[in-house]
């Protein structure tokens, strides 16, 4: 995986790879809330609610717009009881992070994949970042 250090540093970075990068972040996003919904134990219903604002540095830098991505709210038995939120895309030794709020837990799931490549979810507790194991729906069951 390349490193945030690496491509932020990177003479072949671009306002067009800036581009591509937040496209890609979207579209993995997207595909992860999807198989969250497909993975929910019985009893449980997700919705997206809401949006956070990315506008980190690399966008400012080369001038791209903000982007509001969705939050997803996850309920059981119609009530709402956890929430994810995309957090950062260039985050040291990640693909882009997002938080899972869940009761009194907090956990972090990152992507562990490459840039442009297929997303690799980890899960870890927030205080114990360093634990990860992958996001599949025992993980998240176990989380709820």
């Amino acid at each position: 995986m390349s490193g945030v250090l690496e491509e932020t540093t990177s003479r072949e970075i671009d306002k067009d790879h800036v581009v591509r990068r937040v496209d890609d972040w979207v579209g993995r996003i997207d595909r992860l809330y999807r198989q969250i919904e497909e993975w929910l134990p019985s009893g449980w219903t997700a919705s997206r609610v809401g949006t956070v604002r990315m506008h980190e540095e690399l966008m400012q830098k080369f001038g791209v717009s903000a982007r509001n991505l969705p939050v997803m709210e996850l309920s059981y038995n119609g009530k709402p009881s956890a929430r994810v939120e995309p957090r950062g895309l260039w985050i040291i030794g990640a693909n882009g992070r997002l938080d899972l709020f869940s009761g009194p837990g907090h956990y972090v799931i990152i992507d562990s994949a490459g840039n442009f490549e297929p997303a690799d979810w980890q899960i870890a507790p927030l205080s114990d970042r360093r634990n990860l194991k992958p996001l599949n729906g025992q993980t998240l069951s176990a989380v709820l």
